[in-house]
């Protein structure tokens, strides 16, 4: 088990709810460990401080007060953004750059499409063909 694995049986032995076996196990870890027995005497001065205090008066609608709170929570206030958020800018916003990028995605990907020769090769003037040399020419 680790420090704070018995950290936690310390405070459940402090608080009673302990068994018997991890008590005995608690314990036996204490006897070796100066941490959690240092642990242990904080948890304990800690103990007797609160039970010398006294206690705080608490009013009795209190608990009538949040739970009420939690069923019922107060509207949401709305602000004059809000209304300008949902039908200016929250719909017709993402809906624009949604078509804005697919036109951009749609001519990029039908560019070749549009600008492909379909097997046509440009005319060569014969002012340049009379100057390239025979070996390199190609037979008609």
């Amino acid at each position: 088990m680790t420090h704070l694995e018995f950290q936690q049986q310390i405070s459940f032995h402090v608080d009673n709810a302990l068994g018997d076996a991890e008590s005995a196990q608690l314990f036996m870890h204490l006897a070796e460990c100066g941490e959690c027995r240092a642990y242990l005497k904080l948890v304990m001065r800690v103990g007797s401080h609160l039970a010398s205090e006294e206690l705080a008066e608490v009013p009795r609608t209190l608990d009538r007060r949040v739970f009420a709170s939690v069923a019922n929570p107060p509207a949401q206030r709305t602000g004059w953004l809000t209304p300008v958020w949902r039908t200016r800018i929250s719909i017709p916003l993402p809906a624009a750059a949604s078509i804005a990028f697919l036109l951009i995605v749609g001519s990029l990907l039908c560019y070749p499409l549009l600008t492909a020769d379909r097997g046509q090769q440009p005319e060569i003037p014969p002012a340049l063909i009379s100057k390239i040399p025979p070996a390199l020419q190609k037979p008609e």
